[in-house]
């Protein structure tokens, strides 16, 4: 018998066996070619529309593409991402005068010595260091970007390439910071407020989630006439009633103009994490609550280990979108800011400029598309290593 089977045994090549699976596999494909037909209904947009855009986006990345028809593209590798992310630090000594030996310092316009430092002074000018030319120490193609540190003989200075870029990410992260946590504090604050089932408490809740779904552009647009630096601007005009003697322009001076968009961004975005904590905090089992009364828990204890952690999945959420929705602000910063004469997509000094501002004005202002298109991937970039963070954070701290 067993010699039978043994001659009975047929040898395949490995190629005639690929080409069996091969066929096999496009005589499944015919035999449902209806689902397929069906399925091609979505795919050919999403290739059109979504992944062509994507893959095209990232070969630009690599080149110095302009849009122009008549321009040469040439691939440069990774040289749009060296130009926009290197930084290096450098220590940048005091200066002293050639022939006395006495430390400089700057008065008003001027820089005078040691010596002369008191009746500059005396007359009302204020005297700071004076340090040596950052071009000097720094090395060719960086310019200085932000004092890291001081000492008594010197300072250290960080320096790039691209110093509007990280001026943009500065801004992006302060603003990111600022809103998603104070917008997730003050949506759980408001929500265990209005949690009773009321009159009042619903039309409070009205109030709060009203902002979220008013036109954004509505909204800048009013923001921008209340803080205009006229004294017809509301705030301004408020002001003046009460005293005020100088008019500030929120819009143009540099101090102001983060601090604006950040509170806009939290009067606008409040309501929509409240109503999400409220359906968190509704499906909460009171029996929880008060198992932990008959175990003799206070307010704080309940708060602490049944609240906060049953609305874990609710803050992973919120935290994860915000921080998308919020490194991608845009509509703010051009409405408010790009309007502004002679000055660039984030106003007066780069106050408000933002990534998804610089990356507009390189692409859309500059035609600068091969560089602004590595500023959209260093972008990509950084929320999905942010998202997986948190996502990891949370899905280890709900298994535990």
């Amino acid at each position: 018998m067993t010699e039978v089977m043994k001659k009975s045994h047929v040898y395949v090549k490995p190629r005639t066996r690929v080409n069996l699976r091969f066929l096999s596999f496009l005589r499944r494909i015919w035999n449902t070619r209806e689902s397929y037909l069906i399925l091609l209904i979505f795919f050919i947009p999403f290739i059109v529309f979504r992944l062509y855009p994507i893959v095209s986006s990232a070969y630009l990345s690599l080149t110095n593409y302009s849009g122009s028809p008549n321009a040469k593209v040439e691939f440069l590798g990774l040289e749009n991402y060296k130009k926009l992310l290197s930084l290096q630090i450098k220590e940048l000594p005091r200066r002293f005068d050639e022939d006395t030996g006495e430390e400089m310092f700057i008065c008003g316009r001027r820089t005078v010595p040691l010596s002369g430092v008191a009746e500059r002074e005396d007359r009302g000018d204020a005297c700071e260091a004076a340090y040596v030319n950052p071009g000097y120490v720094l090395d060719d193609g960086y310019t200085e970007w932000r004092t890291l540190y001081r000492t008594d003989n010197g300072r250290w200075i960080i320096g790039a390439t691209d110093p509007r870029f990280w001026t943009a990410m500065y801004n992006t992260v302060t603003y990111v910071l600022a809103t998603v946590f104070v917008k997730i504090i003050l949506g759980l604050a408001l929500a265990l407020l209005l949690q009773r089932q009321s009159f009042i408490n619903m039309l409070l809740r009205t109030i709060f989630f009203l902002p979220t779904i008013t036109a954004g552009v509505a909204v800048t647009v009013v923001w921008g006439w209340l803080f205009k630096g006229q004294s017809y601007g509301l705030i301004n005009s408020i002001r003046l009633e009460l005293g005020a003697t100088e008019l500030i322009s929120f819009l143009t001076e540099p101090k102001y103009m983060m601090f604006l968009i950040i509170s806009m961004a939290i009067w606008g975005g409040v309501g929509y994490n409240m109503i999400l904590y409220l359906a968190g905090l509704g499906s909460i089992p009171a029996d929880l609550y008060e198992a932990a009364t008959v175990d003799g828990a206070n307010t704080r204890q309940k708060f602490l280990y049944i609240t906060l952690p049953l609305l874990r999945p609710t803050t992973i959420f919120l935290v994860v979108t915000g921080i998308i929705t919020s490194f991608q602000v845009f509509d703010v910063v051009y409405i408010l800011f790009a309007g502004q004469a002679g000055e660039g997509m984030g106003g007066n000094l780069d106050g408000a400029l933002t990534v998804v501002g610089y990356l507009y004005e390189r692409g859309f202002r500059l035609f600068q598309l091969g560089y602004a298109s590595a500023i959209a991937w260093v972008l990509f970039a950084i929320i999905f290593v942010i998202t997986i963070i948190n996502l990891k954070v949370g899905d280890r701290q709900y298994k535990d």
